[in-house]
């Protein structure tokens, strides 16, 4: 069987991954690297002939060499997406991206390798994350000849934590407004996205740069379009609140300081916020690859996300 090594596999994403090529993709092998799988409850599908565990992370070479060894495709998507300094997310982001190569150069000369991206690596200067991500890509791009850089917009799904209060809320009529009333931005699905991966994986097609959005208005979704599927869907009003720039750059200030007192890392951080009132987070790449398109339409995704069916 052909072998796929992922890293993040325990992620939001990497979850839903693992179940798309498990069952949309039977021909292959799957090898997934996990920090301290015996301290952790897997899914039981991971319990299989098909599914081998790597106890490791991006700072074992061993467990790397195990990863890697033989492999077809690398799919990388362990990240770091909070932090309290720009050290905490280089540490996962570039320096573990760079372990990662090296470990490839070793033991995959022949690896198509599907590094997982993010659309906030268009402008690096914005944040923290958004640099490391760049120089990530920018890695990728110099080392490894047979790539794929996938670099998705806000990625949602029933499983994500990070946004579950905001559903919630905006299934109770509320639609918490943290950017620029003006703002313009896309969505994919995760199970979009997942299906994006695995029609690169099935081709073997290298791409240098995919920004792949979920289905959208014309010049992508702006908070009142957003708002007005939600009054759709529930069947009542809407009203949206907005977070005031002040009190947002305020919280984000604080954030840091917080995680370095209780040891803790900080979602909300001054990059953050700047990547929040950014105006235009809209992805060009509507008409997919390989044959693949999104599907999944927001207003089809609300009744399954956090807090909607109990609302």
């Amino acid at each position: 069987m052909p072998v796929i090594a992922l890293t993040g596999a325990t992620g939001f994403v990497g979850k839903v991954l693992v179940e798309h090529l498990l069952a949309a993709h039977p021909e292959h092998q799957l090898r997934l690297l996990v920090r301290g799988p015996e301290n952790r409850p897997l899914p039981d599908a991971w319990r299989c002939k098909r599914v081998s565990v790597v106890s490791g992370s991006l700072d074992d070479g061993a467990a790397l060499n195990v990863l890697l060894d033989g492999s077809d495709t690398v799919v990388h998507i362990a990240a770091a997406i909070a932090g309290n300094s720009l050290e905490d997310f280089e540490l996962s982001n570039v320096v573990g991206t760079r372990r990662l190569l090296d470990a490839l150069s070793r033991q995959a000369p022949c690896s198509h390798l599907i590094q997982i991206s993010s659309l906030a690596a268009r402008q690096p200067e914005l944040s923290w994350y958004s640099a490391t991500k760049r120089a990530a890509e920018e890695q990728v791009r110099a080392r490894w000849p047979a790539h794929s850089i996938v670099r998705p917009p806000a990625v949602y799904g029933p499983g994500d934590p990070a946004l579950a209060r905001f559903w919630k809320l905006l299934a109770r009529g509320c639609l918490l407004r943290l950017g620029p009333s003006h703002a313009r931005f896309s969505l994919l699905h995760v199970d979009d996205l997942v299906r994006l991966i695995g029609a690169l994986v099935e081709s073997g097609a290298h791409a240098a740069i995919i920004e792949p959005a979920g289905p959208q208005p014309d010049r992508g979704w702006s908070w009142p379009a957003v708002a007005e599927v939600a009054a759709s869907v529930r069947g009542g009003p809407v009203r949206t609140l907005p977070v005031p720039r002040p009190l947002l750059r305020a919280v984000g200030m604080l954030g840091p300081v917080v995680g370095r007192v209780t040891g803790t890392m900080a979602l909300l951080n001054p990059g953050k916020v700047r990547e929040l009132q950014n105006v235009d987070w809209v992805c060009d790449n509507l008409c997919g690859l390989n044959g693949w398109r999104s599907m999944i339409a927001l207003d089809q995704a609300l009744p399954d996300l956090p807090g909607w069916r109990t609302a």
